[in-house]
């Protein structure tokens, strides 16, 4: 099931989302005020103990998920976050606020780690009911169809935006620099196709940039200011660290930072606070993940009758 499914479009609707018609005077005025993502940016950072996640993720990888990973993890609490709150499913384009109608995310994957190194783009997409065993099969089914060993250009297995981002990077700088201002003026409208959101990273509920594996800590992020993305996060490196026990005993743990970005135009802080709530919850205790959500939420954009 996807957010809003079954729903008719309206005027004033896009192909990627539905417009909020019940926003709060001051809500609506925002997107006026701060007409750029620039002014709207908000940060969010916590660190995570993750002693328990990293013990769930060796059990399981001896079993069920043998490829599970710390990645796998992070997406699946983000993404029933969204289905618990999905008012940060949210996005603000042309100065109006509109509810997505799906969940999908995207990352980048490396072709190695070396300085000629290229990157492939993937975007899965999440259903509503999904668990961890589905997220991890939805980002295993695009990831493992890269071919490592070959360039993007040369990968038979490439995605969308890989073919579309090899197409504009052979046009005249002229001719990509006009074809970039007439997408970009047609997706303020309303106007792009459809095929062009979908392959658009830009137009995500979510992205991800895992630093960690790289042996780097988290940053912030920005929100690309084309698009309607209004959520990336950065997974950081691990590290130990030590508490001290009523006996006088010290106890070791890994924690881990998690850093986001997010479009404060999108929706109230009070339900960033509590998605990010949620999201921590999720990665500290993996195992409520194995099990399809109890609630499913469903974002209310209507006026009241």
């Amino acid at each position: 099931m996807k957010p809003h499914e079954g729903r008719k479009r309206r005027w004033g609707d896009r192909k990627d989302g539905f417009l909020v018609r019940n926003l709060d005077p001051m809500t609506k005025i925002e997107p006026y005020i701060m007409p750029s993502k620039l002014d709207a940016w908000v940060l969010f950072e916590d660190r995570i103990d993750i002693t328990h996640t990293e013990e769930f993720i060796r059990e399981h990888r001896r079993g069920d998920l043998p490829t599970l990973t710390m990645y796998h993890v992070v997406f699946a609490a983000i993404t029933r976050a969204f289905v618990d709150v999905p008012e940060l499913n949210r996005f603000v384009i042309n100065c109006k606020a509109y509810s997505r109608n799906e969940i999908k995310a995207s990352m980048v994957v490396m072709k190695g780690m070396r300085k000629d190194s290229e990157r492939s783009m993937i975007m899965p997409r999440f259903e509503l009911e999904d668990t961890l065993y589905e997220v991890v099969q939805r980002i295993d089914a695009e990831t493992n169809g890269i071919d490592k060993n070959v360039s993007v250009k040369e990968d038979q297995n490439k995605s969308s935006m890989d073919k579309a981002e090899i197409a504009l990077g052979m046009l005249p700088s002229w001719l990509l620099k006009l074809a970039i201002w007439v997408i970009k003026k047609l997706d303020k409208h309303g106007l792009l196709p459809k095929w062009l959101t979908d392959l658009s990273p830009f137009h995500s509920s979510f992205f991800i940039t895992n630093m960690g594996s790289i042996g780097m800590d988290s940053v912030f992020h920005h929100v690309y200011e084309f698009g309607s993305l209004s959520v990336f996060g950065a997974i950081g490196r691990k590290e130990p660290y030590y508490t001290m026990e009523e006996d006088g005993t010290r106890k070791r743990g890994v924690r881990m930072k998690l850093q986001f970005v997010v479009d404060e135009r999108s929706t109230d802080g009070y339900f960033y606070a509590i998605g990010f709530r949620k999201i921590k919850n999720y990665v500290m205790h993996p195992e409520l993940l194995l099990k399809k959500p109890e609630n499913i939420e469903f974002d209310k954009i209507d006026r009241k009758k």
